[in-house]
């Protein structure tokens, strides 16, 4: 049987991949047995979950910066980008 730790890791990694039969069997009776490995695999698919949905509505978003450099600034930036070449 899988420890809590093999278990963490068993559950980041079928986030990622599917797991292999010998290895669901046991992560799910480890999990009907503990229950801090239970919630730990339910904040972790939340959190993914979450994760991949904020991830989804910024890759539709166009961000414009808050910050603006003077055109002196950019200037400067740019013939210092130029001599360097």
């Amino acid at each position: 049987m899988y420890s809590c730790k093999d278990v963490s890791e068993l559950v980041s990694e079928s986030l990622e991949q599917k797991l292999s039969l010998w290895q669901r069997v046991n992560l799910w009776i480890h999990l009907c047995l503990c229950g801090l490995c239970w919630r730990f695999r339910k904040d972790l698919n939340h959190l993914h979950d979450e994760t991949r949905q904020l991830a989804n509505e910024m890759e539709h978003q166009v961000v414009e910066p808050d910050a603006k450099l003077s055109i002196e600034s950019c200037e400067r930036i740019k013939r210092m980008l130029a001599s360097q070449q």
